[in-house]
């Protein structure tokens, strides 16, 4: 244990200290040995402990590649509740804390952090973007920029469709398992579909998740639809009587504009938009 985290472990009471359990992802835990989490479980306890309702980064090595500085470093949850990343700022510092390098990481495929979990990964930094004349390898670790900010995001299923729309149903998985997720607490309306039937009227189809812990209903909605050229194309509010969508749910929405529109005309309504207003 080296001395900074020797005067950070003095630091913390025995109660502050969160218990930490390894924490693999799916395919890992596939194909990881128990050796090797056995060597993990030693590495964890190396480490200073970690506050309650605290996240932070714990720094195994730092390796000098031919082109890159490599890293394994654990993500570390102090909180109750998992813990997600997507696109987060990592910084590079040396024992004087002088910053060596900065780099934003997708870190969407590391998956939640479990309620007092540890995860193990691994970040690389072009030596080509590092101060190499202040790194060292025995004396650097990774840590979050400021402007970190940990997201606690909503796990959304679909719902049951309507039987008319059952063949569809792969393709409104696809849909969500592609949106951007959305934090627990909000809901959100996208737009999946926008389509012209036989008798000339504009149908919209809209995908509705909810984020909340609750059933949400939406008895209005205000919606004004775009060309690709930005054009009101059409715009009114759509009464929705008993439209639910039930606590971390999807569900599919069909409504429909009258307009004096036919098949005939040549029209390409995929890159139309639908704005949440009224004009």
């Amino acid at each position: 244990m080296s001395k900074e985290d020797k005067t950070e472990l003095d630091n913390i009471k025995d109660s502050e200290a969160v218990e930490l359990q390894l924490s693999l992802t799916e395919r890992e835990e596939n194909i990881v040995s128990d050796v090797q989490k056995e060597i993990m479980n030693e590495e964890l306890d190396e480490f200073a402990p970690v506050k309650e309702n605290d996240i932070n980064i714990a720094t195994t090595y730092v390796y000098e590649d031919k082109n890159e500085i490599e890293a394994k470093v654990y993500f570390r949850n102090g909180f109750t509740r998992k813990v997600n990343f997507e696109y987060v700022p990592l910084v590079m510092t040396n024992s004087q804390n002088e910053i060596l390098a900065k780099k934003i990481f997708d870190l969407r495929e590391m998956g939640d952090i479990p309620p007092c979990g540890a995860r193990p990964w691994k970040v690389s930094f072009p030596k080509s973007e590092v101060d190499m004349e202040k790194f060292s390898s025995g004396d650097c670790k990774i840590i979050f920029d400021a402007k970190v900010k940990a997201v606690n995001y909503a796990d959304i299923e679909l719902e049951a469709v309507d039987p008319s729309m059952e063949e569809l149903k792969p393709l409104f998985e696809k849909f969500l398992r592609e949106l951007p997720r959305i934090e627990k607490g909000n809901v959100s309306f996208s737009k999946f579909n926008v389509a012209l039937s036989n008798d000339g009227k504009i149908i919209i189809t809209l995908m509705a998740r909810n984020g909340c812990n609750k059933t949400v209903r939406v008895e209005e909605m205000p919606i004004t639809l775009k060309d690709e050229n930005n054009n009101v194309a059409a715009s009114g509010i759509f009464k929705l009587g008993d439209f639910e969508v039930s606590a971390m749910k999807a569900k599919m929405l069909t409504l429909a504009f009258d307009t004096e529109v036919t098949l005939d005309e040549t029209i390409s309504l995929d890159k139309w938009k639908v704005v949440f207003q009224t004009t």
